[in-house]
């Protein structure tokens, strides 16, 4: 048996996209014939919006053989649900295991001030060595991923201790919107599907759906279609006579990462410019010429407080010429940090004449932007890059694993 997962929905009224990404779901579910989708929590957005309850339900009507298996999440409340009234819905408001061929899945709701650990510790009753499955909605604690940027605090925790001895096979969860498959913890047991629409413009790229096989215990990914797929793009510029093919190389290499030439009618984007520029009004001008030409859609915020898109505030100008010869020098340094020196030498001196731009430090673009602020002198801090300005002079330290 097959049995599709998603998460995070947020469905409203306003953001028809979210609707059409579920009927897309339903769609390729009914093409493979595979008859039960899990939806992990948030199906709605907020409270209160009685209109968006069409956007499940009409969808839901249009393929009445596929069994939708619904818990709540955080966003949704219990009135929400009540509401929604289907012949193919189940709804799980408390802890409740249902057996798929052979393999049992633990449904357990979002509960407001409870850990996960200790509802799950209270529901398992499963015979020794049976294979079970783990459906919930909140915070996996194991300090491997960054928590949900849009909520702050921690919702209903699941540790690594709560599930550690049992015959737990795999864990779904909703409330991360981006799509995470914590490889470490658990042997990759832990997985969140995602939205499959993102929500704005932080939450980019191709969006899934998950379909689990009950019988291998195993998983593959589909991409959901939908309507707009967001993309947030920051472009560095440094000082030099080639600044409009830096950023021209830059927006080729994104666009052609991103699929365009098949999704360019779907692609919505965010562009920020940043960083230091000798002609900066011909940048501008030549840039925002090039993303015209191209057809680019650019992503328009309802929030009216939002910078300017395409948004040129963090480009500087760079008109001092002594500055420029040093800012060039230091750019050509740091290129060569990362450079891959004789493969003649051992493995520890190629390490110490390396700085490897990935597993949390600062990436090369940032440690070129946190050098330039220094020379150009500008106050600017990153993370563990320590920049200590005097006046007429600079000095730039680079901690790879401390600053103080």
């Amino acid at each position: 048996m097959k049995i599709a997962v998603t998460a995070d929905l947020h469905l409203n009224s306003k953001y028809l996209d979210r609707a059409l990404a579920l009927q897309n779901i339903l769609a390729q579910l009914d093409t493979e014939g595979i008859q039960h989708l899990i939806i992990a929590g948030d199906l709605f957005d907020k409270d209160g919006d009685v209109s968006a309850y069409s956007s499940f339900l009409d969808p839901c009507r249009s393929y009445p053989d596929i069994q939708i298996h619904l818990i709540p999440g955080n966003h949704d409340s219990e009135q929400s649900l009540a509401d929604l009234h289907l012949d193919s819905l189940h709804k799980y408001q408390t802890p409740e295991a249902v057996e798929f061929e052979g393999l049992q899945v633990l449904f357990v709701p979002y509960q407001k001030g409870l850990s996960m650990g200790d509802v799950i510790n209270a529901a398992i009753n499963f015979p020794e060595g049976q294979a079970w499955v783990l459906v919930g909605h909140g915070d996996f604690i194991d300090g491997s991923r960054e928590p949900n940027p849009r909520e702050k605090g921690i919702y209903m925790p699941l540790k690594k201790s709560d599930i550690l001895e049992s015959n737990l096979k795999k864990v779904f969860l909703g409330h991360i919107h981006s799509p995470t498959d914590l490889k470490k913890p658990l042997g990759g047991k832990v997985i969140y599907p995602g939205s499959p629409q993102g929500l704005d413009v932080s939450e980019t790229g191709h969006r899934r759906f998950l379909v689990l096989d009950t019988n291998r215990i195993e998983i593959r990914e589909s991409r959901v279609q939908s309507n707009s797929i967001f993309l947030d793009e920051t472009f560095f510029i440094f000082p030099s006579d080639q600044e409009m093919k830096q950023l021209r190389e830059q927006l080729e290499q994104r666009l052609m990462l991103a699929d365009w030439e098949n999704e360019k009618e779907r692609i919505y984007v965010r562009f920020q410019v940043v960083g230091f520029s000798r002609q900066k009004d011909e940048l501008i001008e030549s840039f925002t010429l090039s993303v015209k030409s191209l057809g680019i859609k650019l992503y328009e915020s309802s929030n009216s407080s939002h910078s300017p898109n395409p948004n040129f505030d963090g480009l500087l100008n760079a008109t001092d010429p002594q500055r420029n010869l040093v800012a060039r020098k230091v750019i050509e340094k740091i290129d060569l940090l990362d450079a891959k020196i004789e493969d003649s030498l051992p493995l520890e001196i190629e390490d110490k004449s390396r700085w490897r731009f990935d597993q949390g430090e600062p990436s090369k673009e940032q440690v070129k932007m946190a050098a330039l602020k220094t020379i150009y002198q500008i106050n600017y801090y990153l993370g563990n890059v320590c920049i200590i300005n005097f006046s007429g002079c600079f000095i730039l330290t680079v901690s790879l694993r401390y600053c103080h």
